[in-house]
């Protein structure tokens, strides 16, 4: 992912925008790759025989590694629609209210049903990206209109997820902190003599049209 996520702010910031969306939504993958992959060495290290067959199935879906890939959600809200007013309601209502009660039951579903749809949303967005394809009798879908906006927000949510890793999992905490955390995985490290270093995140500038 550390390469490919430069590379998809280089390509933003020259506003080829789908080719930005493309890249960051491989890097992605990636990401969510690397934990697979760790979840399988956890298992190998514990004696349970994980072969390159189980390497392979497990990799093997796009959707679910976008879905292993996502540590966060964003929530990005219109002024007046229903979810602004949600969260209006639990800024402005005391937590012993009916009110606050109610929209933080509606909230929670709201998240719940997110984070069941977004990794399949993100797959669908690389595709639309790459693909010149119908949309309808009328319609066409043309990656050239991928919007700046469409890929900043596309962009900032995969590098937020990758600075979480960067600071806390991988390379950009400290090495006490790391092995007080996960001393299995900082022993790992520490054998790796060729281990990569990791770039540190860079965001993209802010839209300035599309």
């Amino acid at each position: 992912m550390r390469v490919a996520v430069r590379d998809a702010v280089l390509f933003y910031e020259k506003q080829s925008c789908a080719n930005a969306v493309v890249l960051c939504a491989f890097a992605r993958e990636e990401l969510g790759r690397s934990r697979i992959l760790l979840d399988l060495w956890r298992n190998s290290s514990r004696a349970s025989i994980v072969t390159i067959k189980d390497v392979e199935a497990a990799v093997k879906n796009h959707v679910e590694k976008q879905r292993a890939g996502m540590f966060s959600l964003t929530m990005r809200a219109d002024s007046e629609g229903e979810l602004a007013k949600i969260l209006r309601i639990r800024r402005t209502e005391s937590p012993q209210s009916k009110k606050w009660q109610d929209a933080d039951a509606k909230l929670k579903t709201i998240d719940a049903e997110m984070a069941e749809r977004t990794p399949r949303d993100r797959h669908a967005e690389r595709m639309s990206a790459l693909y010149v394809e119908p949309k309808s009798t009328t319609e066409w879908n043309r990656p050239a209109d991928k919007s700046v906006k469409e890929a900043y927000e596309f962009l900032v949510d995969a590098i937020n997820d990758y600075r979480a890793r960067y600071q806390s999992w991988y390379f950009g905490s400290p090495a006490d902190l790391l092995q007080h955390n996960d001393p299995e995985l900082y022993s790992a490290f520490k054998r790796m003599s060729d281990r990569p270093t990791l770039p540190v995140p860079i965001d993209p500038s802010w839209p300035s049209g599309g």
